[in-house]
């Protein structure tokens, strides 16, 4: 029976044993894999540091190659008609990034952070080791050639895939190693920043979207403090990242003029998380293969580098300038437009790197900028030069990313600043916040997972309804219109029926539109000229949307919400076909409630608890043969039709149940919710209690 889930199991190994044997430090088995965790966290937090100040040599080694050795060989002079030729420097990085995309595609080009999120929130957190190099070297060809990306979306996806690969190597779950890549992503931002807490706040609020349990946060607490340990410990007191001139205030009234710049930035803000995305569709509807795309983007990055050369790679010396008073309005206005247009070409035609760099730049350029601007209105609202680029720079990052902790913590640790920054740094970022959200409710790393219909804070009760199929709740009796029916048999049907939608279905049974009651009242109502040759197919919807049997709640219940529709048609393919039912949203609540209790119902001792027509929900313990396996591999709901709701771990039968992930490897002892028609469970406990068994002779 070994192939009736999977077939043998090649490679498949029990659950590690733990490093120490609990005997020897007296401790339970809950409490020696937690301190199993924290070394873990403590090896990722040392390995991300490492693989930061690699990048960094990285970097460096590529800026000689590229604006030091190729810059002198074509004479590139400041002031000179050579600065014509800095397109040539970009192209030849292109070039580079090209040759590392041919050996490794898929995995180089572009802005990578959203993909990244979404594995490690709504995948499987498994990160390809090889980012570790790939990602390093494509960001550091980008930033060496003068790409106006940033550095931090390479090393936070670096540590992640540390953290991944410590996770692997552990055979640690899910839930386990999503922690740690979220620690490694924190500890590569921390060291790169010299600023745990900013690290620690970076994992918490953008990679683990605000997740908060206190074993996580020690983990992760762990990682980013034992990185910056490891750097000082190798580097040395590497000090301040930048270094502005000490901070005071000397009026109050000044916070009238901060609370302003944070509005202007919030609107920036906005303006910006569009037209970066906006820029990367142009991109993509570009009929041109991605050597031309990225070739067209670097070059024009190239033009605007011959005006303003500042605004090449991260431009961190120029937030350093800034930030000291050192620049006037003209260039300051310049420069924020400069590293507005092209850090989103850059990024989006396909050179690798991340946003923060440009990010802080583009804060640091337009709070100079505003501040400039109002001293010549209303000196005494505004501090003194330099005040105003240092708290756009966390301003603008906070309403760019939505993550306020984050942007406040970087911009104190960054600074080395005593608390007096503290007031109007939250003043500004959280106005920039506010308004930029109240625009644009994405952040700059979810707007495009969002237009794809896919969201990171996705709750657990949400998440227990993406595993419950449309084919569980829809209903098969309902009322139907044939596509010749008269519009007085339309009429009588609608009357009569409790529906808010009417399928209209051809001399075949397939969905030839859909019906609105609503629809048809307005018709009514507004005196439309409805003539008696008028049938059901000429007021229908056409190509309405649809759900197939096999798609899950979720889907259907924002569907439904986009179409503004209580009721979807389920049809027998993706793109329309024999109709079968209908599923409502009053169909989706009584799942969602019922699984809701019948998940709270499993403490008790009820083994099976009734959940919608001819299913049940029932509790399995995982047998000693089907150790190892995953929900993957097994495939309950293609070979039994039952669909596995949450699992309970059976070594702390006080933990509760959580939703199961695919790649969760089960442990004899697991107590699984399974739901499922009555046969089907009983199929699926079969095969589960058969697996391991030797073959009959």
């Amino acid at each position: 029976m070994n192939d009736e889930l999977n077939g043998p199991r090649p490679g498949v190994t029990a659950p590690p044993k733990p490093l120490v044997p609990a005997e020897a430090l007296a401790l339970r088995d809950d409490q020696l894999e937690y301190l199993e965790l924290i070394l873990m966290a403590v090896a990722v937090g040392a390995l991300a540091a490492l693989g930061n100040l690699g990048f960094r040599k990285l970097i460096e080694f590529f800026s000689w190659v590229f604006r030091g050795l190729l810059w002198n060989a074509l004479a590139i002079r400041q002031g000179s008609w050579t600065m014509i030729l800095i397109p040539i420097v970009l192209l030849a990085g292109g070039a580079g990034i090209l040759m590392l995309n041919y050996i490794f595609p898929g995995d180089v080009l572009g802005y990578g952070f959203p993909n990244f999120l979404e594995m490690v929130n709504l995948g499987n957190a498994r990160i390809k080791r090889r980012w570790i190099v790939v990602k390093a070297l494509g960001a550091a060809l980008s930033l060496g050639a003068g790409a106006s990306v940033g550095r931090e979306g390479p090393i936070a996806q670096i540590g992640g895939a540390i953290g991944s690969a410590v996770a692997q190597a552990r055979r640690l779950s899910v839930d386990r190693a999503k922690v740690l890549v979220a620690a490694g992503a924190g500890a590569g931002i921390a060291t790169t920043f010299n600023a745990p807490m900013g690290g620690l706040m970076f994992a918490q609020e953008i990679v683990l979207m605000g997740e908060t349990e206190l074993t996580n946060l020690v983990l992760v607490i762990v990682a980013t403090f034992t990185a910056v340990v490891t750097s000082r410990t190798i580097m040395g007191e590497s000090g301040a990242v930048f270094h502005p001139v000490v901070f005071e205030i000397k009026s109050y009234w000044e916070m009238l003029g901060y609370g302003l710049m944070g509005g202007m930035l919030g609107l920036m803000g906005a303006g910006y998380i569009r037209f970066f995305h906006a820029t990367g569709r142009y991109f993509r509807a570009l009929k041109l293969p991605p050597w031309a795309k990225l070739a067209a983007g670097l070059a024009v990055v190239g033009v605007i580098a011959i005006v303003l050369p500042q605004n090449l790679s991260d431009g961190y010396p120029e937030i350093d300038r800034a930030i000291t008073g050192q620049l006037g309005l003209d260039i300051l206005a310049g420069l924020a437009v400069a590293k507005f247009v092209a850090s989103a070409i850059s990024l989006d035609c396909g050179a690798p790197g991340g946003v923060f760099g440009p990010i802080f730049f583009m804060g640091a350029m337009a709070g100079g900028a505003f501040r400039q601007t109002v001293h010549w209105f209303a000196p005494g609202m505004v501090g003194p030069r330099g005040s105003y680029s240092l708290i756009g720079l966390g301003a603008f990052l906070g309403g760019v990313t939505h993550a306020p902790l984050t942007a406040l913590f970087l911009l104190f640790e960054m600074t080395q600043l005593n608390y007096s920054v503290a007031l109007p740094a939250m003043i500004a970022t959280i106005t920039a916040l506010v308004v930029a959200r109240s625009i644009e409710s994405e952040s700059i790393d979810t707007y495009s997972l969002a237009r794809e219909g896919k969201t990171l804070a996705i709750g657990k009760e949400r998440m227990v309804l993406t595993q419950l199929p449309v084919a569980s709740v829809m209903h098969k009796n309902v009322d139907i219109l044939t596509e010749n029916a008269s519009l007085h048999d339309v009429l009588r049907v609608a009357g009569e029926t409790s529906q808010a939608t009417l399928p209209v279905v051809d001399s075949e049974g397939q969905l030839a539109g859909l019906v609105v009651t609503r629809d048809l009242l307005a018709l009514l109502a507004g005196g439309t000229e409805l003539g008696p040759l008028v049938n059901a197919y000429d007021i229908c919807r056409r190509n309405p949307p649809v759900v197939m049997p096999e798609s899950n709640l979720d889907q259907a219940a924002q569907l439904m919400e986009y179409e503004a529709l209580d009721e979807l048609p389920v049809v027998a393919g993706p793109h329309g076909g024999h109709f079968l039912g209908l599923v409502s949203r009053r169909n989706v609540a009584q799942a969602f409630n019922r699984v809701t209790v019948s998940l709270s119902a499993m403490d008790t001792g009820d083994r099976g608890i009734f959940w919608a027509t001819g299913y049940r929900v029932t509790r399995l313990r995982i047998p000693a043969g089907a150790g190892g396996q995953t929900i993957r591999q097994i495939d309950p709901r293609a070979r039994f039709s039952v669909s596995v709701l949450a699992i309970q771990d059976g070594s702390d039968p006080t933990s509760g149940f959580a939703p199961i992930t695919p790649d969760r490897a089960l442990r004899p002892g697991d107590l699984i919710v399974a739901a499922g028609r009555p046969a089907d469970l009983r199929r699926f406990t079969r095969a589960l209690e058969m697996v391991g068994d030797p073959p009959p002779t």
